[in-house]
């Protein structure tokens, strides 16, 4: 486990305004911090079910108004669609998927929008072949520039 030193440098780091991008299983990550999901939105929830099963889904970007999605249509991607996201901080929705199991939306990316950086967090990314999506390709260039503070879409 990390220590407060981590923990420290870790929420100062996104608390001076820089840009951090969570992928796939960062959700887990510190795990034992109970401060880390106020700061990146949601976090792996253990007492909930983990994930569908490996496999293809429709990813649905809901609403395109954020720069990371700005004209982004719905795709396909393979991997595990996590449904076990806790935590109660705001976040803004960019991309969302229905499990196949409980038939429920769960976000697959999102922003936090009171925070002090710029946050984004992407479930999707399992393995190569997930990150072979056109489309899960593209948000992650995105959010990756947008974290920076550059344009997303150039």
């Amino acid at each position: 486990p990390s220590g407060e030193d981590e923990w420290t440098g870790v929420k100062r780091y996104i608390e001076s305004g820089k840009g951090f991008v969570m992928a796939h299983f960062a959700i887990g990550a510190f795990e034992e911090w109970d401060e880390f999901v106020d700061l990146v939105g949601r976090v792996w929830n253990p007492e909930m079910r983990g994930h569908d099963p490996y496999g293809p889904f429709e990813v649905h970007v809901p609403r395109k108004e954020h720069p990371i999605v700005e004209s982004m249509a719905d795709f396909q991607t393979v991997g595990e669609l996590y449904t076990c996201l806790g935590g109660t901080a705001e976040i803004d929705v960019l991309c969302e998927a229905q499990s196949k199991v409980d038939h429920t939306l769960h976000p697959m990316a999102f922003v936090v929008p009171g925070s002090k950086g710029r946050v984004f967090q992407c479930t999707m990314g399992h393995d190569v072949k997930a990150l072979r999506s056109e489309g899960t390709r593209e948000l992650y260039r995105r959010a990756t520039a947008w974290a920076a503070g550059l344009p997303p879409s150039e």
